[in-house]
C-alpha cells in the first residue's frame, strides 16, 4: 500500500476555516441567552452524573461507579466519539493505568498493571458478556475487535483482579465492552472517511421495530489501513483491512423481562494479503427482574475464530459457553448473587512455520464453574462488606479457587474509601499445557551419541496455574461540584509464573538434526506495586479537563530462560485531556507520556479532534494522531509479527444520522 500524504494538507487547510466557523457560531446570538449545553456535547452529563454512572462489571449487577470497590474507569459512548479512535484498542489509550502499545498496523499489546506483550495473558476481555480471550496463546487478537463504536454504549475497565465473578485469567484486569440495546439505536447512521494511514473507514447501521415490544438493528463496516515502517525505514508490509457485519434484536416483554439475540461476523486481511482471519459469533441472553432486589439471567453463545498467519500457524477455535446467574435479597441488608457456567473449547492447529509447531494439534478444553458473592451492609449507606469466591474446574490444572473480600466506606456523601484482598489465577493455555507449539530457542547442541540437536520449548501437562494475591486500596472524593479525584493503589504478589524452562528432558533423534525438548515450567515469582490517580475538572459548563498519572514498579525473580516472556513495562505514564464545546463545534486534545519499557524508548505524543455539526444530523470531524513525531516504537512482538513505528496520521470523517 502507498501512503497518501494528503491527510495533513486537508487538516492544515481546514483548521482555520473550522476555527472561524466555530468562533462565529459561538459568538452569534449569545448576548441574552443562558449558557446551555448543545446536543452531543459531553453527553449532556454533569461531572456529578458522570462519577455516578451505572456499572456492572465489578459485582455483576448495577451499582454507581462511585460506590464500586474496585479501580474502575468507564469510557462512555461520548468519550469514544470524541477521542477520534477508530477501534476499541485505540480508545483504551484514554484509560489511566492501561499500557496500550501498537506493535504494527494491525497488532496491539494491551495490559493493566504489568506483564504487557503481544499475548498479554493476565487481562480478560469481554464483548457483551462473550469472552474474547484466546485459550490457545492467551491474550486477545485485537484485529477481531472492530465493533461500530457508535453502537458501543460504554467500555468498563477494571484495573485489578476480577476472578471471583469472571473466573480464571481475570488476573490484572477486566475489560467489558457493552453494546447499546437495539431500542437505543433506532433510525439510520452512515459514516465515511479516510486519510493517509487510516485510508478508508466506511459503515452504516439501521434500526427499526419488529412490533411494539421488539427492536432490531443491522450494520456493516469496512476499514483499510496502510503499512507502517520499520525502525530501519523499510516497509513493515503490515497493511490490513477488515469487514464486519451483524445484527441485534432486543425484546422487552413488560418492564421486567428482556431478551437479546445478536450475531457478528468479522473478516480480516493481514500483512498485505499474506495472512487472513475471521470470527463469527452469536449470543442469546434472557433476563427477568423478579422483584426490586431479585433477578434471573441465562446466557449462551457460540464463537468460531480462524487465523491463517504466514509467520506462525493456521488455527481454528470453536467455543460454546452456557451460564446462569441469580440475584436475590436476603433480609434487609444482604444481597446475594450466585451462578453456574460451562465452557467447551475445541482447537485445531496446523503448522505453517515448522520451527513453531509440531505437525498437527487437535485439542479440547472444558471448564465448569460456580460462584457466589454476598454484599452485606454493616452500616446502611455507610459501610458495606462484599465477600465471595469462584470455584472452577478446567481440564488442564483441575480445581481452582478465587476468593475475594471487598469493603466500601462512605465517610461523607462526596467521599468513598474502598479496600480489597483477592486471589486470582491464570491457567496454562493450550500451548503451555499441551504439546502443540514448539519454539526453537537456540542453535544445535551436542546430545546422546555425539549427535546434534535443536533445542525447542514444548508444552508441559504438569504445569500449575499462576497465582496472584492482590491487595488494593482506593479513595474517591468530589471536593467541589466541578472537581473529582480518584486514587487507587495496589500491591500484587505473584507465584508460579510460567516461562520457558532451561532443562532438557528428552532428546529425539533426527536427520540432520534431532530435537532437544525443554518444557515450560513454573519458574518465576515476584511482586508489583504502584497506583493510579485521575483528576477531572470542569472550569465552565462547556469545558472539561482530565489529568491522570500511573506508577508501576516490578520485581520479578526466578530462572531466566533462553527466551524470556516477562516483558518490561513503563514505570510512569501521564495522560492530559481537554474537551471544549462551542455552539455547534467541539475541540478535543490529548497529550500522553509513556516511560521507557525495555527496548522501547519513552515517547510523548498528542492527538487532536476538531468536529463541526453542519446540521443537527450531519457532522464533519478532522483528526490528527501521534502528532509530535514522524514515527515511534510503542511495543515489540513476541514472535512472528513485524514491529513497526506508529506514524503521524490524519483523517477526515463525515457522519449522518437520519
Amino acid at each position: 500500500m502507498r501512503k497518501q500524504p494528503f491527510g495533513k494538507w486537508i487538516l492544515a487547510g481546514a483548521v482555520p476555516v473550522f476555527l472561524l466557523l466555530a468562533t462565529g457560531a459561538d459568538a452569534a446570538d449569545t448576548t441574552n441567552q443562558p449558557a446551555t449545553k448543545s446536543a452531543g456535547d459531553l453527553e449532556n452529563m454533569t461531572l456529578e452524573q458522570l462519577v455516578n454512572v451505572k456499572v456492572t462489571s465489578v459485582s455483576k449487577k448495577e451499582e454507581n461507579l462511585n460506590d464500586a470497590a474496585a479501580a474502575i474507569f468507564v469510557l462512555s459512548n461520548d468519550d469514544l466519539r470524541r477521542s477520534g479512535a477508530t477501534s476499541v484498542a485505540e480508545a483504551l489509550r484514554l484509560v489511566p493505568g492501561m499500557d496500550v502499545g501498537q506493535i504494527n498496523s494491525s497488532q496491539w499489546a494491551i495490559s493493566s498493571r504489568g506483564f504487557n506483550g503481544q499475548y498479554d495473558n493476565k487481562l480478560l476481555v469481554l464483548v457483551d458478556g462473550r469472552t474474547v480471550y484466546s485459550p490457545l496463546l492467551s491474550g486477545v487478537f485485537w484485529d477481531y475487535q472492530q465493533p461500530m463504536l457508535e453502537d458501543v454504549d460504554r467500555i468498563e475497565v477494571i484495573r485489578g483482579p476480577g476472578g471471583t465473578l469472571w473466573g480464571a485469567n481475570a488476573v490484572n484486569g477486566v475489560i467489558n465492552v457493552e453494546s447499546k440495546s437495539a431500542r437505543d439505536t433506532q433510525g439510520g447512521y452512515v459514516y465515511g472517511g479516510g486519510g493517509d494511514v487510516h485510508q478508508t473507514m466506511d459503515g452504516a447501521r439501521y434500526g427499526g421495530q419488529i412490533d411494539e415490544d421488539s427492536y432490531y438493528r443491522v450494520f456493516g463496516s469496512y476499514q483499510l489501513s496502510d503499512d507502517f515502517t520499520q525502525p530501519d525505514g523499510q516497509s513493515a508490509k503490515d497493511g490490513w483491512q477488515s469487514e464486519e457485519g451483524g445484527f441485534r434484536i432486543d425484546r422487552y416483554k413488560g418492564e421486567d423481562t428482556h431478551m437479546t439475540w445478536q450475531a457478528d461476523a468479522t473478516a480480516v486481511d493481514l500483512d498485505d494479503h499474506a495472512s487472513d482471519a475471521y470470527n463469527v459469533n452469536t449470543l442469546g441472553r434472557w433476563t427477568r427482574d423478579l422483584s426490586e432486589r431479585s433477578s434471573l439471567e441465562f446466557q449462551a453463545y457460540y464463537d468460531r475464530s480462524y487465523r491463517n498467519e504466514v509467520t506462525a500457524a493456521r488455527d481454528t477455535i470453536d467455543t460454546i459457553d452456557l451460564s446462569a446467574q441469580h440475584t436475590f435479597g436476603l433480609g434487609t441488608r444482604n444481597d446475594v448473587i450466585w451462578g453456574l457456567g460451562y465452557r467447551f473449547m475445541d482447537n485445531e492447529t496446523e503448522q505453517v512455520v515448522p520451527v513453531l509447531l509440531v505437525p498437527h494439534g487437535d485439542l479440547t478444553m472444558q471448564i465448569f464453574n460456580g460462584f457466589i458473592q454476598d454484599e452485606f451492609q454493616l452500616v446502611p449507606d455507610k459501610l458495606t462488606l462484599t465477600a465471595g469466591t469462584k470455584i472452577e474446574h478446567n481440564s488442564v490444572t483441575g480445581f481452582e479457587f478465587e476468593p475475594s473480600v471487598r469493603a466500601t466506606f462512605k465517610p461523607a456523601e462526596n467521599q468513598t474509601l474502598w479496600a480489597a484482598v483477592s486471589r486470582a489465577v491464570r491457567t496454562p493455555d493450550m500451548v503451555e499445557g499441551k504439546d502443540v507449539f514448539a519454539l526453537q530457542v537456540g542453535g544445535p547442541i551436542s546430545g546422546p551419541g555425539g549427535g546434534l540437536y535443536i533445542p525447542r520449548t514444548v508444552g508441559n501437562p504438569n504445569l500449575e496455574s499462576e497465582v496472584l494475591w492482590a491487595y488494593e486500596l482506593g479513595y474517591r472524593i468530589q471536593p467541589a461540584k466541578r472537581v473529582n479525584v480518584d486514587v487507587a493503589t495496589f500491591y500484587n504478589d505473584y507465584n508460579d509464573l510460567i516461562n520457558f524452562g532451561t532443562t532438557v528432558t528428552g532428546f529425539i533423534p533426527g536427520t540432520p538434526y534431532g530435537t532437544a525438548e525443554i518444557p515450560e515450567v513454573n519458574c518465576q515469582s515476584g511482586h508489583t506495586y504502584g497506583g493510579e490517580v485521575a483528576v477531572t475538572v470542569e472550569p465552565v459548563d462547556h469545558w472539561r479537563l482530565t489529568a491522570s498519572y500511573s506508577l508501576l514498579i516490578e520485581d520479578i525473580q526466578g530462572t531466566i530462560p533462553p527466551v524470556n516472556l516477562t516483558i518490561a513495562d513503563p514505570r510512569h505514564q501521564v495522560i492530559l485531556r481537554s474537551s471544549y464545546d462551542f455552539k455547534r463545534a467541539s475541540l478535543d486534545t490529548q497529550l500522553r507520556y509513556v516511560d521507557q519499557a525495555g527496548e522501547v524508548p519513552s515517547y510523548v505524543t498528542a492527538d487532536v479532534r476538531l468536529a463541526y455539526r453542519l446540521t443537527d444530523k450531519l457532522e464533519l470531524a478532522l483528526v490528527g494522531q501521534n502528532l509530535l513525531d514522524g514515527g515511534h516504537l510503542e511495543a515489540v512482538p513476541f514472535f512472528g509479527a513485524t514491529s513497526g513505528q506508529v506514524p503521524r496520521s490524519f483523517y477526515a470523517k463525515l457522519t449522518w444520522r437520519f
